[in-house]
């Protein structure tokens, strides 16, 4: 099957610094920034590049996502990273969503979801979603929305700060019942196909092993292929992944040559893989139980976006744990020379390149 993101254009650095003069420089932009209020140090980094190019033209629209007895010191720091944007941005709107309802159920992403659509998108020619400072119980919900939903003529943009190294420093606190995100069911609560052969694509991260352990118990998977970053900015990292997880790798019985290498800096590198995963294992189980894939993207932020759009293009359920609550190991500090990725995901590009399907992107 064709994948639809085979050609998607992805630029990173200086070339994302360049696109954003040459292309939201053109005088009839105009962008909506959908990004987070949070205490994540990346939080301004988007904005500070943004804001001197568009101006005016340039909105922001932040999602404050809301826990139970948050760390005040984390409160403090989330307020002055509003600021910041407020200050580059003049039209900036703060929405605060629960990430739990009352009984403890996850509702981050349908409330992030339905402030949405309430939002008039159609004064706007650009949507660009920052996943830098927001959870993926929430990026995953509202970038598939506004795949589904914007007008023809809108484009999509999905960019993210590569610091690998505040990934590691902020870490989850996660809440110990698993399940699907938001609008990621996929076909797994189906009547069809329960027996399917069911495939668990898990990505490593020293922290979560136990977060893990229950997503396994949640999707009782026939097989597993771990996902490990490499090559890595840290080239002993996949090492140390593979030692700290070296029980539960024995325990799911996993074969050490179905272990999947994603550069680290690259989600394109993860959702072409996933892709051909989906594909080989749809022929080899056709005609009998058929297959099903599961998706836990709980590791960075740039890899969890090769998950995201190979779980949209295929409709592939996403099972992870939500944090309850967020502690930072380290006084971080996001640096100014980390890389901005973008990702144009829907819009211009593609129907020029529908015109053009010679045209190298």
């Amino acid at each position: 099957m064709n994948s639809r993101w085979e050609r998607c254009i992805l630029q990173k650095g200086d070339d994302t610094e360049r696109f954003i003069r040459d292309f939201f420089g053109e005088d009839q932009r105009r962008l909506l920034l959908i990004g987070g209020a949070g205490f994540d140090p990346r939080a301004t980094r988007v904005a500070e590049m943004l804001s001197p190019v568009l101006g005016d033209r340039l909105h922001a629209l932040l999602l404050r996502e809301e826990r139970p007895d948050p760390d005040a010191s984390l409160v403090g720091k989330a307020e002055k990273n509003i600021e910041v944007i407020a200050t580059l941005i003049s039209a900036t709107t703060v929405r605060p969503i629960q990430i739990f309802a009352q009984d403890e159920a996850v509702i981050g992403g349908r409330e992030a979801v339905n402030v949405l659509k309430l939002y008039d998108l159609r004064p706007f020619t650009d949507v660009a979603v920052d996943a830098s400072a927001l959870s993926r119980g929430v990026v995953f919900p509202i970038v598939r929305f506004l795949l589904q939903s914007v007008g023809k003529g809108i484009n999509v943009h999905l960019l993210v700060s590569d610091d690998p190294g505040t990934d590691i420093d902020i870490s989850a606190i996660a809440w110990d019942q698993p399940g699907y995100v938001h609008g990621f069911k996929g076909d797994s609560e189906s009547a069809n196909n329960p027996d399917a052969a069911k495939l668990w694509l898990p990505q490593l991260v020293i922290g979560e092993r136990t977060s893990l352990e229950r997503i396994h118990a949640f999707i009782e998977p026939h097989d597993v292929c771990p996902i490990v970053p490499f090559p890595t900015q840290d080239p002993k990292a996949p090492d140390r992944l593979i030692e700290h997880f070296a029980d539960q790798l024995q325990a799911w019985a996993v074969d050490p040559r179905n272990v999947i290498y994603a550069h680290e800096s690259n989600p394109l590198d993860l959702y072409r893989a996933i892709i051909r995963i989906g594909d080989a294992r749809r022929e080899i189980f056709a005609g009998t139980i058929g297959s099903k894939i599961v998706l836990s993207p709980v590791g960075s932020k740039v890899l969890s976006l090769g998950a995201l759009m190979a779980a949209v293009e295929r409709d592939f359920p996403v099972v992870y744990a939500e944090a309850v609550a967020y502690k930072m190991t380290a006084p971080t500090v996001c640096r100014s020379d980390f890389p901005i990725l973008h990702l144009w995901l829907q819009g211009q590009a593609y129907e020029e390149q529908a015109e053009s399907p010679n045209e190298t992107t």
